[in-house]
């Protein structure tokens, strides 16, 4: 019998190319929610005809969990009923499904303790609730992108606490698990694997996220249209996109653990030309690493496609292409990208000076976790950087050397 870390392993392979089935049951603040006509079984189809192999499914599980002991879930309410049809679906299509609980855990280190038991006790009752499903063909996500305020350790406690609940009913079932600070990749360095070794990871995609969600009215702080990618200039988020890479394919290569980009999308307000660069930049980094993934989303703010009529005459080319949809294969044939591990600042973390590693002058910038630039200036090799009078925290160092662009994380405390 295979082992439950192979089963993870081959579970996360066989995902593939995935769609999240968002705006409808994560969507706890609307009035009528959750509107029983979101998404049909003729979506799910649309998706499987286009090339989609794996479902992820966000859900406002914490609106149907009473907020006192004993935390009664009412699995009565048409939420599940809906997450039902789902399943149903998806088992029909031989499609494969994640059961994502998303939105309203807003935890932070003063507030996890308390909804511990709570949230703990949800999970218990979704896992008896689906534990005689194929477990090569559900899944359970225990949390979408922590919130920034929670940090790893008090995280780890809560997912510790949910997967002994999670287990009492199955063991059979693979546990999906992001790491803390939004589930981003700047910090899974930091994120060790849990015990568990039916456990699947994740994280996710949209940086520079003033490319992905310029244009969007609803995204907070609003980034208007125009943004091209790349961008000549050095930018705090670009960077960020780079480092993370490097981040997710330094932690999988030292841990060996399964991964999989659990959310990318792009707002329909990006150029063409733009929206064409960043998709081959992110997934030639896919097929190179074979990491599956799930694009948010299908059909509202970051669809890929120019119509509302779903077809193959409606996608995007560029969606199309790198994506792999509707049989197209061509995007094969793909040169390395290269990212850049040489230049090296230290020490790291830091608490009184930095310098860096390098043959030649240089310029640099370093930015904090909100997008303010810190410093920017010129640098010989042998000069140190005076930090001594700097917050503690995550800032982002971007050098340009010859042209050429490096990024760091820094850890200042």
């Amino acid at each position: 019998m295979a082992s439950a870390q192979t089963l993870a392993d081959q579970r996360c392979v066989s995902l593939g190319k995935g769609m999240n089935v968002s705006n409808w049951l994560e969507r706890g603040w609307d009035s009528n929610w959750p509107t029983v006509n979101g998404y049909t079984k003729q979506n799910l189809e649309q998706m499987h005809e286009a090339g989609i192999a794996s479902i992820r499914l966000p859900i406002y599980f914490h609106a149907v969990v009473d907020s006192i002991a004993p935390y009664a879930v009412d699995t009565d309410h048409v939420l599940f009923d809906l997450v039902d049809s789902v399943i149903k679906w998806t088992d029909e299509l031989d499609m494969k499904l994640l059961i994502d609980n998303h939105h309203g855990w807003d935890l932070d280190n003063t507030t996890w303790r308390a909804e511990l038991p709570r949230f703990s006790h949800l999970w218990s009752v979704v896992a008896e609730r689906y534990s005689e499903l194929d477990p090569n063909r559900v899944m359970f996500e225990l949390m979408n992108e922590p919130t920034l305020l929670f940090d790893k350790d008090s995280l780890v406690i809560m997912y510790n606490d949910a997967i002994d609940s999670i287990r009492q009913h199955t063991v059979e079932h693979s546990i999906i698990i992001s790491p803390h600070w939004g589930g981003t990749a700047m910090v899974i360095p930091d994120f060790e694997p849990l015990a568990d070794t039916n456990l699947i990871y994740t994280w996710h995609v949209y940086d520079p996220l003033d490319f992905s969600h310029q244009g969007l009215t609803w995204h907070n702080p609003f980034f208007p249209s125009g943004n091209p990618f790349p961008n000549t200039d050095t930018t705090f988020f670009e960077g960020w996109l780079y480092n993370g890479w490097q981040n997710v394919l330094d932690w999988k290569q030292t841990y060996n653990k399964p991964i999989f980009l659990g959310e990318f999308g792009l707002s329909t307000h990006c150029d063409s030309l733009s929206t064409c660069n960043w998709l081959e930049y992110t997934m030639t980094l896919v097929v190179q690493n074979d990491i599956p993934w799930f694009y948010w989303d299908w059909q509202w703010d970051f669809s890929m496609f120019h119509s509302n009529v779903i077809s193959e005459d409606s996608i995007y080319p560029c969606y199309k292409h790198y994506l792999g949809l509707y049989g197209d294969d061509t995007f094969t044939d793909i040169d390395q990208v290269e990212i850049a591990s040489e230049f090296t600042l230290y020490p790291n973390p830091a608490s009184e000076w930095f310098m860096f590693k390098a043959d030649k002058p240089f310029e640099f910038s370093v930015f904090d976790v909100t997008g303010r630039i810190v410093l920017t200036r010129e640098m010989s090799p042998s000069e140190k950087v005076d930090i001594s009078d700097w917050k503690n925290g995550l800032y982002l160092v971007i050098a340009k050397v010859d042209g050429q662009l490096f990024t760091k994380r820094l850890v200042v405390h």
